[in-house]
């Protein structure tokens, strides 16, 4: 069966490159431009991984996931941000991500967490 991955980013051009990217290396995708759609498509489907943008209008990135949490406790999340911010940083840390990811990017560094994390 294939992993069910959601992609949080208020950036659709973003949403669109992952969800293509990662459905043609066999995972399936749902997609959420705020914190709070990533909140409501938690509670009503199958999610395997979050794929979170730190920085989004209205509920941010560890505001999102700390609410996804409180339904789905064990939900692993990779981070992505655009802007080096050591505070926030540190507070997604709380959070135990599997990784946090800097844009740009490096594909094969998310494809390597995504099948690390899956074949353990």
């Amino acid at each position: 069966m294939k992993k069910i991955i959601l992609i949080v980013d208020d950036e659709e051009i973003l949403i669109q490159t992952i969800s293509k990217l990662l459905e043609r290396c066999g995972y399936q995708t749902a997609r959420a431009s705020t914190g709070q759609d990533a909140l409501s498509m938690a509670e009503s489907e199958k999610i395997d991984l979050i794929i979170c943008d730190m920085r989004m209008p209205g509920m941010n990135g560890v505001e999102t996931v700390t609410e996804i949490r409180k339904l789905k406790p064990e939900m692993p999340v990779v981070f992505v941000t655009g802007y080096a911010d050591q505070k926030i940083e540190a507070l997604a840390q709380t959070l135990k991500p599997l990784a946090y990811i800097h844009k740009p990017f490096d594909i094969q560094e998310l494809l390597g967490t995504l099948k690390k994390h899956f074949e353990s």
